[in-house]
């Protein structure tokens, strides 16, 4: 029904918003249009970060949206994701501007209120993992552009979606499932499998804490890491033909890390037999009792940084301090964060307690994988967006750009790079409107030794205003005052940007795309 209404506002019914004594519509409830099964709970103008005016609002009695409205609207709508299990209104579509730039822009909190660590809200809740699965960024897209278009009584020119972690599947998934919201999208570091990255959690999870009950300090520590990545840089950080601390394509990487095995009494110089094995489950990713990969590992990279494994995959209660925000963009909502050494050790417990088995007492010690795939049916179907058929997106000149951070610590850039290659196999002309960009050095969405800021909301707008799809990407470093401090293109993958052997490595003009060997 919400898309009946949308389709009227959009041809120009004859309702329509009055305008405020300066020429812009009215910022009150009064004037804006009801709409079925939703109601709104503030309606106010703002000037901060620029002037508009908000409409906060309940879709269906349990999703919760922000829609922004800018005075000097652009003709466009952005949607912006969250990350993790979401659980309040969340919109990074605001990281690039989005309002300051004109775009209207909405953001959801996909059903339900709580920390984005914690997903107990989904234990026995089959509407709430529907929302948070796929409905509710769905429903609130729909409301969204009803409300703009009577809004501004002009049907919206462009809409699109960005978004990065839970963020970047919700922007799969909307391509997926409901092919009409959006005509451009930009998927980040996208959780897309969490049924495999449930599957990827639990393993490290048995590896870094035999006992689920002693979460003090993991089985690898942070001397242990950065034994690990001085080894691995030392050995292959000038494959590349630049010695920056950055592997431009950690798969080219052959270090074994067995051979920084112990020969007899453990140092600081190698690693335990138990460091060893907990390394291998990270890098080689999830096996069966037989011996089959289940899930990808990690490639090197992050091993010590502020973002990366103490903070995703390892970690302990004994080093925990007040982190901030959740991730970049995502704060905590003003939720308390579940007690856990780790992220990971909240989102593999938690999807399997409460996503897959329902049961809050399940615990992976002992567990293994045997029934998995049949145990986990329910939740994949409703959660997953792997299915690499894009036709219909497509179909209708819907344009996807995909970026992953080589040293992401959160979603392995083995499984971005995994998901692109079955859209290719899948549908070869798919490289026409699909595009790639693996990001060296850089970690969960943002940060890391690499250049990792772009402003993917131009970069959609670009390519669906021109229809030129972009061969490479301009990343930037940051400094201290958030202004640009260098920067090198990110090529569409599979090349990479290759150094010229001389000038400035923070210099675009010294790098060229090419196919990594």
């Amino acid at each position: 029904m919400l898309k009946a209404f949308a389709k009227i506002f959009m041809a120009g019914f004859a309702l329509h918003a009055p305008l405020s004594a300066w020429g812009q519509p009215a910022c009150n409830v009064e004037v804006l249009i009801p709409l079925p099964d939703v109601d709104y709970l503030v309606v106010q103008p703002s000037r901060d970060p620029a002037a508009h005016c908000s409409v906060t609002g309940l879709i269906g009695g349990r999703i919760h949206f922000e829609l922004l409205l800018p005075d000097g609207w652009n003709g466009k709508f952005v949607m912006g994701g969250g990350g993790g299990f979401v659980g309040s209104v969340m919109n990074t579509a605001l990281l690039y501007g989005a309002l300051q730039s004109g775009y209207a822009t909405v953001g959801t909190d996909t059903g339900h209120q709580g920390h984005p660590a914690d997903s107990s809200w989904a234990l026995n809740d089959l509407e709430a993992l529907v929302n948070f699965g796929h409905l509710a960024v769905h429903r609130t897209a729909v409301t969204a552009k009803a409300l703009i278009n009577y809004y501004y009584e002009t049907p919206i020119s462009r809409s699109y979606f960005t978004g990065c972690s839970r963020g970047g599947g919700q922007a799969i998934m909307s391509a997926l499932r409901y092919p009409d919201d959006f005509d451009a999208v930009a998927a980040g570091a996208y959780a897309i499998d969490w049924t495999g990255i449930a599957m990827q959690a639990t393993s490290i999870n048995q590896v870094m804490y035999p006992d689920p009950k002693d979460l003090e300090q993991a089985v690898v520590g942070p001397e242990a890491q950065e034994l690990v990545e001085r080894s691995y840089l030392a050995a292959c950080d000038a494959l590349d033909g630049l010695e920056d601390g950055i592997l431009n394509d950690p798969r080219q990487c052959k270090f074994d890390v067995s051979s920084l095995q112990c020969d007899a009494e453990k140092s600081e110089d190698c690693l335990s037999a138990e460091e060893v094995a907990a390394f291998k489950v990270v890098y080689e990713g999830p096996r069966d009792t037989d011996g089959n990969q289940l899930y990808y590992g990690f490639p090197f990279g992050g091993e010590t940084a502020e973002g990366g494994w103490s903070r995703w995959l390892t970690g302990g209660l004994k080093y925990q301090e007040d982190e901030g925000d959740f991730q970049e963009g995502v704060g905590s909502g003003g939720f308390e964060a579940p007690v856990s050494p780790n992220a990971f050790f909240s989102f593999g417990n938690g999807i399997m307690q409460n996503f897959v088995y329902h049961d809050p007492t399940w615990t992976y010690e002992n567990f293994d994988f045997r029934t998995y795939a049949k145990d986990s049916s329910a939740a994949a179907e409703t959660l997953n967006a792997t299915n690499p058929d894009l036709s219909e997106f497509r179909g209708r000149g819907g344009k996807m750009l995909l970026y992953s951070g080589w040293s992401d610590n959160a979603q392995s850039g083995l499984a971005m790079v995994g998901y692109y290659d079955d859209v290719i196999a899948h549908d070869p002309s798919a490289a026409e409107d699909v595009r790639l960009f693996m990001m060296p050095g850089v970690e969960h969405c943002f940060g890391g030794p690499g250049p990792s800021w772009v402003n993917f909301l131009t970069e959609i707008d670009n390519w669906a205003e021109t229809g030129e799809a972009p061969d490479d990407i301009i990343a930037y470093w940051l400094d201290d005052k958030a202004q640009p401090a260098g920067a090198r293109p990110v090529c569409a993958y599979p090349q990479v940007a290759v150094y010229v052997g001389k000038g400035d490595p923070r210099a675009p003009s010294n790098f060229s795309c090419r196919t990594s060997d």
